[in-house]
Formats: C-alpha cells, structure tokens, sequence
C-alpha cells in the first residue's frame, strides 16, 4: 500500500513539473486561441476547463500570464462565433447531428426562440448552456440574422465568458499555493459545478420570460380582437344608418313623384273634359267667350245695312 502511495506522489510530480513546463511555453496562448474558437461550433473542445485550469496555475504560482490568457480566450471566443455564424449561413445548423437530437435540439428550439424574441440575452447566457453557444451561433447564421447586429453583441458576450472563467481558476487555485494540480482539480469541479447552478438559473430566467412573452402576445392579441370587433360593429352601424337614410330619401322621392304625377293627370283629365263635345263648358270660359264674339256680330251688322241702302240711294238719284 505504502509503495502505491509513493508511486502516485511520484506521479503528481511529474504530472505538476510537466504543466509548469508547458505554462512556460509561448505556444500556450495559441492552444487557449485555438480551443476558444473551435468551441464555436465544435463543442467538445475543452476551452472553459483549459482556461479554469490555466488561470488557477496562474493563481498558484504566477504563470502563464492571466492578462493573456484572458485575451485569448476572448479573441478566440469571438472569432468562433463567427464562424459559427458564416457556416450556420452557408450549409445551415442540420448537417450537424449533434443538434437534431436530444440536448442539441432543445438548443436549436431555444436559440430560435430566444433570437427571435430576446437576442441580447440570448447571445449573452447561451454560451453557459449545453450545446447552447454552438446551437445559436449556427441558428444565428440560418435564420439570416443580421450579422452587423451579431458580431458587436458577441463580442459583448464572448468578454464576460473570458472574465468568468478566469476568474473561477483564479479564486479556486489561490486556496492551494503550491499545490498546482490540487488547484487545477479544484478549479475544474469549482467550474462544473457553478455550470450546473448558473445553467438553471438561466433556464428559469428564459421560461420566465417566455411566459410574460406569451401573456403580452396573448393580451395584445385579445386588445386587436376586441378593436375588430368595434370596427365591424362601427361599420355595421353605418351602414344600417345609411340604409335607412336611403329608404327615406327613396320614399321622399316616389311621394313627389306620385304628387307630381297625380297632378298631371288631374290637369290632363280637367282637359279633357273641357275638349269633349258632351260635356258642358266653364261658365266663366263662356262667357269669355261670348264677348269676344260680340265684335264680329256687329262688323256683320254693319256690312248688310250698307248693302240695303245702296240700291236706295242709286234709284232716287236722276238717270
């Protein structure tokens, strides 16, 4: 038993002098750059737990440098989601099977959902998410949102990831000095394990706020109804009204028309009976009448008492 023991302490030695070796290294920003970007769309590269275990080493014994880890992680972090946007354009997020099943598909349902309602948010907690980050980056990109629009708020986000989990390495590796693996395991189950709360927590925040999505939409769907059923309630007002001032101005109209009519046909028959050899005419039109031929008869008068006395006059005169 004794001799196991010494053999993985043996072991712990080398293992801790291996990782100072490497954290010495210039090419160790390069590999945080690399892991943080291909995390973009690839996610079972370990870039959160190679940056915790970095910055806890860095804690516990000054290297690599945090600033630098920290930049790298977060040029990395950008330049993945990036690409993961120009590829979710191009070939779209279903050639990836990883997220038409299970965890991957819920991702997909969320991302959606969240970019269409919610973008800010969504790109800045999805990333805390299992297969969230990769799952909005390839939607992203899908759905054609608008890239000049991604890019600054992924840069935003990809900022606070970088500082979150340098800063878990960092508190979690200052407990254990010179403890370097001790720190770096610390470190790694300190990271998974607010992973695990922080996961719920934006869970729950996103169904909250799906629901007060879903009351809004339903509220102002119920207001549009409501100002339809007014409208076609105005309308069928208006129009009944306009009927009925219709059937009036009609009535009007054929009464003055049936007024007129009668007293033409009053005028007509009246007519009638004056023009009929049978019917007895107007005293007063009669009377008209008979002075008007007075003068006639006396013109008539005149003419034949002249005619009488002429052969008078012509025999008494000498032959």
């Amino acid at each position: 038993m004794g001799g196991f023991v010494d053999w993985m302490l043996s072991l712990t030695g080398q293992v801790e002098d291996w990782i100072m070796v490497v954290a010495d290294a210039w090419w160790i920003y390069l590999l945080v750059y690399g892991f943080a970007a291909f995390d973009g769309f690839f996610p079972t590269i370990p870039s959160e737990s190679t940056i915790v275990s970095l910055s806890s080493l860095w804690s516990s014994s000054g290297r690599p440098y945090i600033i630098l880890i920290g930049l790298a992680a977060w040029m990395g972090a950008w330049t993945g989601d990036n690409l993961g946007y120009f590829l979710g354009r191009k070939i779209g997020w279903q050639r990836f099977k990883f997220l038409r099943e299970g965890k991957g598909r819920r991702a997909v349902v969320a991302a959606e959902t969240g970019l269409e309602r919610r973008a800010l948010v969504f790109l800045m907690t999805a990333r805390y998410i299992p297969f969230g980050r990769t799952a909005v980056n390839l939607v992203a990109g899908a759905v054609r949102y608008p890239h000049k629009e991604f890019w600054p708020r992924s840069l935003l986000s990809t900022f606070v990831w970088a500082v979150y989990s340098c800063a878990i390495g960092a508190v979690a590796g200052a407990w254990f000095g010179e403890h370097h693996l001790l720190a770096i395991t610390a470190a790694l189950v300190a990271a998974v394990v607010l992973a695990l709360v922080v996961e719920r927590v934006i869970n729950a925040v996103h169904k909250a706020l799906d629901r007060r999505a879903d009351r809004n939409a339903g509220d102002a769907a119920g207001a549009g109804d409501a100002a339809a059923s007014d409208h076609i309630a105005g309308a069928d007002h208006a129009a009944g009204t306009d009927g009925t001032a219709d059937a009036d101005h009609t009535a009007d109209t054929d009464g003055t028309a049936g007024a007129e009519e009668a007293a033409g046909s009053a005028h007509t028959a009246d007519a009638d009976r004056a023009a009929s050899p049978g019917h007895p005419a107007d005293p007063g039109h009669s009377e008209q009448a008979g002075a008007a031929e007075e003068p006639s008869s006396t013109a008539e008068d005149l003419l034949l008492t002249e005619s009488e006395s002429t052969p008078a006059q012509s025999q008494d005169s000498p032959a």
